[in-house]
């Protein structure tokens, strides 16, 4: 029995097609940018990514999320990255509300396509320490 004023959710007959989740260390991606400054940002992060972590005071742990995420698509993929799928191929983008989505170029897009995707939710949350990203796919 269901507690009154509570509702239940039911499946709306939309099916998963994958999950990831990943957790990244802030001061990982704080050490890399120092050690690899120009080079690691164009491997990893869209310009728009980088201007808009580098809108916060301190943007690591807004980075750390960013990777987070496209290590997360990769898994709900169920593909790692490498030449299936770079790491430029999943970019972080904001939308109207600041709310976080997920943009793929042609490889991703073939990827999702390949699995039935229709839509991908994401979710992003950090602390000043840790980083985290949940990706679920559905058709």
């Amino acid at each position: 029995m269901i507690t009154p004023g509570y509702k239940n959710i039911r499946d709306s007959g939309a099916s998963i097609r994958g999950i990831g989740i990943d957790l990244v260390e802030v001061e990982r991606v704080r050490f890399f940018v120092e050690r690899f400054g120009g080079k690691f940002f164009q491997k990893i992060f869209s310009q728009q990514e980088r201007i808009d972590s580098y809108r916060h005071a301190n943007p690591y742990p807004s980075l750390a999320a960013r990777l987070a995420a496209k290590e997360a698509m990769a898994k709900a993929l169920g593909i790692g990255i490498g030449a299936e799928f770079l790491w430029l191929s999943s970019i972080i983008l904001l939308d109207d509300k600041g709310k976080p989505e997920i943009g793929l170029d042609t490889l991703g897009q073939r990827k999702v396509q390949e699995l039935g995707v229709r839509h991908i939710a994401l979710s992003l949350t950090h602390t000043k320490n840790l980083a985290q990203a949940v990706v679920v796919l559905s058709a």
